[in-house]
């Protein structure tokens, strides 16, 4: 059984050498569209003639376009790979709650690629051991701080964490707007999908995200 394939990596080389590979090793995973570039509002209306299965979606313009792409690609009728060219553990979680089965890091070589692109195609989904042991669990779009939200969070629940009072008077702010601060950054998280209950939690996901060490 032929599955059809759609793949959109930003480089052409990363499209033949898969295109080459697969002929060679999987003939029955056939590369039945290309594409070096995809936003969200292009594109995709010829796939649904060619009968194509399964998307592998590499590097793109830029990484903020890989979730609205990976959407983008799932409303088309898609099942999705994406192909990463660096191993992110919020990328892979952020990936994954929009819709991609599948997450590779490009360095796991064709082989992994293709065992992704047979699992996605029959609906499963495809993690390797190392993407699943860095995976966040996490919102589908990063939650933004500004630069004052990040020193207070810093100050408040990073390594040499300081209590409100302290991290008041590190920024020459009163008590209460810290307060109003780690509010608005847990309503953010709230509007997102994630309940923060407590200091614990919002510690351990505001580093999750990378915005505290």
């Amino acid at each position: 059984m032929v599955t059809r394939v759609l793949v959109v990596d930003r480089h052409q080389l990363m499209i033949d050498t898969l295109d080459a590979w697969l002929r060679c090793n999987a003939p029955d995973l056939v590369i039945k569209a290309t594409s070096t570039a995809l936003r969200p509002s292009e594109q995709g209306s010829g796939w649904a003639a060619e009968e194509i299965e399964v998307a592998v979606l590499g590097t793109l313009d830029s990484q903020e376009d890989l979730l609205p792409a990976v959407r983008h690609l799932v409303r088309a009728g898609l099942r999705v790979v994406v192909l990463a060219t660096v191993l992110d553990g919020w990328d892979a979680g952020a990936a994954c709650t929009a819709g991609a089965l599948g997450y590779v890091p490009k360095a796991a070589g064709p082989q992994h690629i293709e065992h992704a692109i047979r699992a996605v195609a029959a609906g499963k989904l495809y993690v390797p051991p190392e993407v699943a042991a860095v995976m966040v669990n996490t919102a589908p779009e990063r939650i933004k701080l500004s630069l004052r939200e990040q020193r207070l969070a810093e100050l408040y629940l990073g390594s040499d964490a300081l209590p409100v009072r302290g991290v008041a008077d590190a920024m020459g702010i009163s008590e209460q707007t810290v307060k109003a601060h780690l509010h608005r950054i847990r309503q953010r998280y709230a509007a997102a999908g994630i309940r923060l209950s407590n200091v614990i939690s919002l510690r351990n996901q505001l580093s999750a995200d990378g915005w505290i060490t």
